[in-house]
């Protein structure tokens, strides 16, 4: 058998093989619709947790396999938080599993607690502590907001809530009354209002952003209004 009949015989034998793996089953995104993909992000204490909790638990009690990946700011802890480099690394970190995800068929609903959307506000953050210069943060943001994988979040919560209402809720349970360096009024307003204002410049642009303010709402009406308006969009992209 010459050099090249050899050759040939292992191809054929493998595209055998492949022919018998490559179907629609395994291959073809639109056959089975990737998993929807869901990022929660706001100010401290404006019961962004609360909501992921309720929501992932109500999603799995009614058949669903839901990953509730952990917070980037739980995993990348080799970095101090004083350089912009901790934020641009949870943010791959998120990054990475956004377009991991939304290759594979494991889960049906991925909830990211902080993620893409979220980057967008810190470089503002660093650029405001002069650690970053104007173009050195738009360069970050666009990245992170590239249209490549931003559009595979299906929805991007933003979620407020009065600096001082916050703080009650914040310090409810806290075990010290010692105020931490996000967790004191002056901080929570100011990070309520740069969330605020992402909104705002995003929104025309990036339809899947939705402002949540908790100011006024008790827990079981902010529960409910996340589950409400999920299912709705979820359910409008169901290929009919």
């Amino acid at each position: 058998m010459t050099e090249r009949k050899i050759e040939q015989h292992f191809e054929d034998q493998a595209q055998r093989i492949l022919e018998y793996l490559k179907t629609k089953i395994r291959y073809d995104h639109d056959f089975i619709p990737r998993p929807f993909l869901i990022e929660f992000t706001g100010s401290p204490s404006s019961g962004k947790t609360t909501c992921i909790t309720e929501l992932d638990k109500f999603l799995r009690r009614q058949g669903f396999r839901v990953l509730r990946p952990q917070e980037g700011a739980e995993v990348i802890r080799h970095i101090p938080r004083t350089t912009p480099e901790y934020n641009i690394r949870t943010a791959l970190y998120a990054l990475s599993m956004v377009i991991d995800y939304s290759y594979g068929h494991t889960y049906d609903v991925v909830i990211f607690d902080r993620g893409l959307f979220d980057s967008y506000v810190w470089m503002e953050y660093w650029q405001e502590k002069s650690k970053l210069n104007e173009s050195e943060k738009a360069l970050i943001q666009s990245f992170f907001l590239s249209k490549i994988w931003i559009q595979r979040l299906d929805i991007a919560y933003i979620v407020t809530c009065d600096a001082e209402v916050a703080m009650q809720r914040e310090m409810k349970i806290a075990l010290s009354s010692k105020l931490g360096e996000t967790s004191n009024p002056e901080t929570m307003r100011t990070l309520a209002k740069r969330y605020d204002d992402a909104y705002a410049i995003l929104k025309p642009d990036y339809n899947q952003l939705q402002l949540i303010n908790t100011t006024n709402l008790p827990e079981d009406e902010m529960v409910q209004m996340i589950a409400r308006n999920t299912l709705d969009i979820l359910e409008g992209k169901i290929k009919r």
